[in-house]
């Protein structure tokens, strides 16, 4: 995949996650209509932080393994400034991705006080 694929796919992924408890907290609609049972935006709302926690959660593990791989690029490059150099971009880009996950964790925490609702992720 080009690399200009892969950022837009990434800027969509974190669009996405910013604006999904602003697009929930602004619909204040009943389907009903369309499903059986009595579902309304508050109980989306209820429902969105255990979706973001294992979304969050399984990013970090695979923050964790690429980590990991980096590592073992590291003790494995025997030397080679082209490994080297591979394992120490798996390292940078993991923690950059780390980073981007802290930060889109604590903004939605932000809209969501912000919003004034009980969204605790």
């Amino acid at each position: 995949m080009s690399k200009k694929l892969i950022g837009l796919l990434g800027l969509i992924t974190i669009v996405s996650l910013f604006s999904a408890p602003i697009v929930v907290a602004a619909a204040d609609i009943t389907i009903s209509e369309q499903f059986p049972g009595d579902y309304t935006s508050e109980k989306a709302l209820k429902i969105l932080p255990t979706i973001l926690s294992y979304v969050y959660g399984t990013f970090l593990v695979i923050v964790v393994l690429m980590i990991i791989v980096a590592g073992y690029m590291f003790v494995t490059a025997g030397g080679s400034p082209e490994k080297v150099t591979t394992a120490r971009n798996v390292l940078m880009y993991s923690l950059i991705g780390l980073a981007i996950a802290v930060v889109a964790r604590g903004l939605i925490a932000l809209v969501a006080k912000f919003l004034d609702t009980d969204i605790t992720i």
